[in-house]
């Protein structure tokens, strides 16, 4: 038995899309007969588009991605404009590696608490079918605020805030995390703008990316 504990709102849109998804899939089998040759190959060309994709990345850019599993494909369909992307954290260069730190819940993080991984895993095509990279023109001085900002919720342990609840602080989903990391950096409360389903608010994915100052720089597909 699965218990919802998040808001009833935005649980009963979870659950109708989870029915839609049920409904609607084919089980398909994965064809196991590819040659260790053509994997090699593959596993390369990925490699070398994360490569080339991190050479765009300045601090601050925000890390879009599409994850392969029905959860991720449920979140995805919260945008309301644009259903491409699943999940988003915030890039940093730290000690001459790139990281993203983002807010996730569910058995990939057990203790629900703000994740700071290697860009190369948080994008990683293990889990994920495709992601993009977005910068807003920001000065250094609101970068660098943004930076504070990130890493105070890192050090804070805010965890996962599975009511999906935008009015309170202890707890962030993740475009949350974003929306409430630039506002506070920038000083300002509507940088991004939300959406509202039959009364609650939240902010999706694509409210972080589809913005007119929002520049996507690369979008790789796996």
């Amino acid at each position: 038995m699965v218990k919802i504990t998040m808001g009833n709102n935005l649980a009963h849109i979870l659950l109708f899309l989870l029915l839609l998804t049920v409904v609607g899939c084919k089980q398909t089998e994965e064809n196991t007969a590819t040659s260790t040759v053509s994997q090699a190959i593959k596993k390369s060309v990925f490699k070398k588009g994360i490569a080339e994709s991190k050479q765009l990345l300045h601090d601050g850019d925000i890390v879009l991605r599409t994850g392969n599993d029905v959860i991720s494909g449920l979140f995805a369909q919260l945008n309301k404009r644009d259903k491409t992307y699943s999940h988003c954290g915030i890039a940093f260069l730290e000690h001459g590696q790139w990281v993203v730190y983002h807010s996730i819940g569910g058995e990939d993080n057990p203790d629900e608490k703000l994740r700071r991984d290697a860009f190369d895993k948080f994008v990683s095509s293990e889990h994920n079918v495709g992601y993009a990279i977005c910068r807003y023109p920001l000065t250094s001085k609101q970068t660098q605020s943004l930076m504070n900002t990130v890493i105070s919720f890192y050090t804070n342990r805010i965890p996962f805030d599975m009511k999906f609840d935008l009015h309170t602080d202890d707890r962030l989903y993740c475009a949350e995390m974003i929306y409430k990391a630039f506002n506070k950096a920038l000083d300002t409360s509507h940088f991004f703008t939300t959406t509202i389903h039959r009364g609650f608010e939240y902010v999706s994915t694509d409210n972080i990316f589809g913005n007119n100052n929002a520049k996507i720089l690369c979008h790789i597909v796996y």
